[in-house]
């Protein structure tokens, strides 16, 4: 049964291209030197006590990701150049944001290295800018240039022996192709089973340009 269960999500996602919708809103950008665009969408992920906009572009096989996720306190996001920020930095700072906007801003990116999730290469935010260049309540459009950290994990032994994830890795690859929207989790880096080597390198991010307008999907819901 199993087996059966696993031949059949390969082969809904060899033909799940035909049912597969485009929309006007993307995120693309040069990554390390090679041109990179996918569909983007707005994550409604929930953060207590400041305004939060997360924006994603996503594509399977292998996965990739790219991040820009907006802190920043007021009603809405304003037009304007913002620094990068570090995570990392932000949370040893006590969140002050190095604009006086009063917005943190992070761009993010993450790469399947080996099928099945099994390995990913990894970009955290470090610095750069990014230029909102036009802002509504529901749609947010603009430029990018930033440097990440570049970090890599890998599969967990246990996990790669008994197959864990397996799955669940195939569902989310599945729903995502299919149209049914982009399935990711609340954190960039967040890979199941998986741990950080002790590897790392540099992410450049050139040419970075973003629009996603989410009036209908407010609409709908």
């Amino acid at each position: 049964m199993k087996n059966f269960t696993l031949t059949l999500l390969l082969g809904f996602l060899t033909l799940a291209p035909i049912f597969a919708q485009e929309s006007g809103n993307y995120i693309s950008a040069t990554i390390d030197g090679k041109e990179w665009k996918a569909e983007a969408k707005r994550l409604k992920i929930p953060v207590k006590n400041v305004r939060y906009l997360a924006l994603a572009g996503f594509e399977i096989s292998p996965d990739v990701q790219l991040w820009l996720r907006f802190y920043y306190s007021g009603d809405a996001l304003q037009p304007g150049t913002y620094p990068i920020e570090s995570l990392e930095e932000m949370e040893k700072k006590g969140y002050k944001p190095k604009s006086e906007g009063k917005m943190w801003a992070l761009v993010d990116y993450s790469e399947e290295t080996k099928k099945m999730g099994h390995g990913f290469h990894d970009g955290e935010s470090q610095s750069g800018t990014v230029t909102i260049t036009a802002a509504t309540e529901t749609s947010v459009e603009g430029t990018f240039e930033a440097t990440l950290k570049g970090v890599y994990y890998q599969k967990r032994a246990l996990a790669t022996m008994t197959g864990t994830g397996l799955r669940g890795n195939l569902e989310k690859k599945l729903l995502t192709k299919a149209g049914a929207g982009m399935v990711a989790n609340t954190d960039p880096h967040y890979h199941e089973n998986s741990k950080k080597t002790s590897e790392t390198d540099t992410i450049t991010i050139t040419n970075g340009k973003f629009k996603v307008d989410w009036t209908k999907e407010d609409k709908e819901n």
